[in-house]
């Protein structure tokens, strides 16, 4: 088994927010739909639904729900979300390698277990995606993430690819099919949408204003309110990550992307600093009310630019 980094934007592209489905679905269509980008608008999501999410019901990160790739938005850009079942790898067979030789990927929902260059290889099951690139010989070339969560190039034995595929619990074909857009009008209806979600928009921030009682909530102990702190910021992160993306390539506002870049150094910097308390068992309380303080102030800052950009946009 060798190990060679993919290609693609390692800042943009990363787990923060986006789960693995998503992300690897977003580095392909990235190389084909230049327009892909507009999903990125999506991205506000509310303060108020990760600390329901994560803290609340402690969901998984990487079960995280949000509207990020929303049918509508998919269709303005010519794009159609499939994701069809099936019992057997070999009743697969021939849609996947169709797939690859007609869009050049497929997205395969697998088991970890049996992928070699997977922690997990023989000691856990897990369900994960890979992406299948090229066949040769018999053999699979995918990309997937190395174990510190870069994605990489790997290749396999069609054998190990369909052992991986038939013992996991969702054997799924995923894939998006694509069609004749006009770009233009497909930037105008996503501003529109923009907009529209800047109207609805709401945020009580109470993830950043009460952090102090959440580390010292007595129903959830340290350790385990320090490591729901750590998804939490790694999603809020990730996703304001993301919406910058957007507002880069579709606002034209210098001071709303410096604004938001701010959020997103700042969520990163508190991030860190939990992942620290994830080894140490503490965090600096005076440090995240602080920190937390800020990023409310530089939220509420940053929804008034948006909105101003989205009026004259």
């Amino acid at each position: 088994m060798t190990e060679m980094v993919y290609p693609y934007d390692r800042e943009l592209y990363n787990r923060l927010f986006l789960n693995c489905y998503q992300r690897q679905s977003m580095v392909a269509l990235a190389e084909r739909v230049p327009s892909v980008y507009q999903l990125f608008h999506r991205c506000l999501v509310s303060t108020d639904d990760i600390l329901d999410q994560i803290i609340k019901r402690q969901r998984p990160k990487y079960d995280f729900e949000s509207d990020f790739f929303a049918p509508e938005d998919l269709a303005r850009i010519g794009l159609v979300a499939e994701d069809v079942p099936v019992d057997t790898y070999a009743e697969a067979r021939s849609l996947v390698l169709d797939t690859v030789h007609r869009e050049g990927y497929v997205v395969l929902v697998i088991d970890v277990f049996y992928l070699p260059h997977c922690p997990e290889y023989r000691n856990e099951h897990l369900v994960h995606t890979v992406t299948l690139r090229d066949y040769d010989a018999g053999e699979w070339s995918l990309v997937d993430d190395n174990p510190a969560s870069v994605l990489c190039w790997y290749r396999y034995p069609e054998e190990v690819v369909a052992a991986s595929f038939d013992n996991n619990q969702r054997r799924r074909v995923r894939y998006f099919t694509t069609k004749d857009f006009d770009a233009q009008q497909a930037h105008h209806e996503t501003a529109m949408a923009f907009a529209t979600l800047l109207d609805t928009h709401h945020d009580s921030y109470t993830l950043l204003s009460e952090i102090g009682d959440i580390l010292t909530c007595p129903w959830i102990a340290t350790e385990t309110a320090i490591s729901l702190l750590h998804d939490a910021f790694s999603i809020y992160q990730g996703a304001r990550s993301c919406l910058l993306e957007y507002v880069r390539h579709a606002l034209g506002a210098p001071d709303t992307h410096a604004g938001i870049g701010r959020i997103v150094e700042r969520a990163g910097d508190v991030r860190n600093h939990l992942l620290l308390g994830k080894v140490t068992g503490m965090v600096d309380s005076g440090y995240m009310a602080s920190a937390c303080h800020e990023l409310k102030g530089a939220e509420e800052e940053a929804l008034s630019l948006l909105r101003r950009a989205a009026e004259k946009n």
